[in-house]
């Protein structure tokens, strides 16, 4: 099975990657290709949306780390979303996930951004 990756500015520096298929050792190579683009500075928050995604293994999991990763080293947010229940175990198991933030909607995503938002506005005032 193969794996469709679309890619969705939000708006500036707000990106949702949404992933449909399997990551695995036949898919990571392109995966990662896809998203490195988006792993600049220029990129504030990172949105992955697993919806779809039906099967990740071990090595796909590192490619969504790494990602985690960069993002975080600029002080960016990265966001995973929509988990299958049969994904989630996997990064419980491996402790790939951060504690937060792991939301079940873009809706959910969509509240914690408009808080961020809300939260820096507040500070720009101060």
């Amino acid at each position: 099975m193969s794996l469709k990756v679309n890619v969705e500015q939000q708006k500036e520096g707000t990106y949702v990657i949404r992933v449909d298929g399997r990551l695995d050792t036949e898919t990571y190579v392109g995966f990662g290709e896809k998203i490195k683009q988006y792993l600049d500075e220029s990129t504030k928050i990172l949105i992955f949306d697993l919806e779809k995604l039906d099967y990740i293994s071990s090595i796909g999991i590192g490619v969504i780390f790494q990602a985690r990763k960069a993002i975080e080293a600029r002080k960016g947010v990265f966001i995973v979303t929509n988990l299958q229940p049969q994904i989630k175990k996997i990064f419980e198991v491996v402790k790939a996930l951060p504690e937060k933030p792991v939301f079940e909607s873009m809706e959910e995503v969509d509240e914690y951004l408009d808080l961020i938002q809300k939260n820096e506005l507040e500070k720009g005032i101060q």
